[in-house]
């Protein structure tokens, strides 16, 4: 795979991997999702692999070996990609509601069970140092990272960490604030951070220059 992460079309940076959960960093693979400035870093195959390459759901040989695949079955990539992007949507739309709406769960599994029962039918068990855990196997499927992803989904619903689900207040990223009180409001200080405090001050400082007239 390439060492520099390609970028789509009008992409101005790489893409962050901020959120604390693939589930969540798989939803946030569109910048502006409804804004005039949408980018979508999963926009093709081959940017597929590259960005599960470097979550670490493809190793570099599988990942090189489904690109190849995928250049030779143009249509069947296509047919993995609008997969990988339906569940995507379903994933994202989850747990955004989740956040004001924790009934909404139900409504959404309707979506989400079909995924998670093919993961689980494909699952396998590993060997680590210490345990047993949970692989999926290396084939040529490629529709096959859609497994761990929608498993990733099921481990985030029945977990505790649920609670520290948020929003970024500056941008529809999802993340878990792991921060100890509680207080983290934005997906990445760098960006969004910085942003909303830029915001804030041109507000403060209009607010100011009225009050002086």
């Amino acid at each position: 795979m390439q060492t520099q992460p390609a970028l789509p079309p009008g992409a101005v940076r790489p893409l962050e991997i901020v959120a604390g959960h693939l589930a969540l960093d798989f939803a946030n693979t569109v910048d502006d999702p409804y804004g005039p400035g949408r980018v979508d870093y999963l926009a093709s195959y081959p940017l597929t692999l590259i960005w599960s390459n470097r979550v670490g759901l493809l190793s570099d040989d599988r990942a090189e070996r489904l690109e190849q695949i995928a250049a030779e079955q143009p249509e069947a990539a296509a047919a993995a990609r609008e997969a990988i992007h339906q569940l995507r949507g379903i994933i994202q739309s989850t747990f955004t509601d989740l956040i004001t709406e924790p009934e909404s769960a139900e409504r959404h599994w309707a979506a989400l069970r079909p995924y998670v029962v093919e993961s689980i039918s494909r699952v396998e068990l590993g060997r680590s140092e210490t345990a047993y855990e949970l692989t999926w196997p290396d084939t040529d499927d490629l529709d096959g990272i859609i497994w761990p992803l929608a498993h990733s989904a099921l481990d985030l619903l029945r977990s505790p960490r649920l609670r520290r689900l948020k929003r970024c207040v500056a941008c529809p990223w999802l993340f878990l604030d792991g921060s100890k009180n509680g207080s983290r409001r934005w997906c990445t200080m760098n960006i969004c951070g910085t942003d909303e405090k830029i915001r804030r001050y041109v507000t403060r400082r209009a607010e100011r220059r009225k009050a002086e007239h």
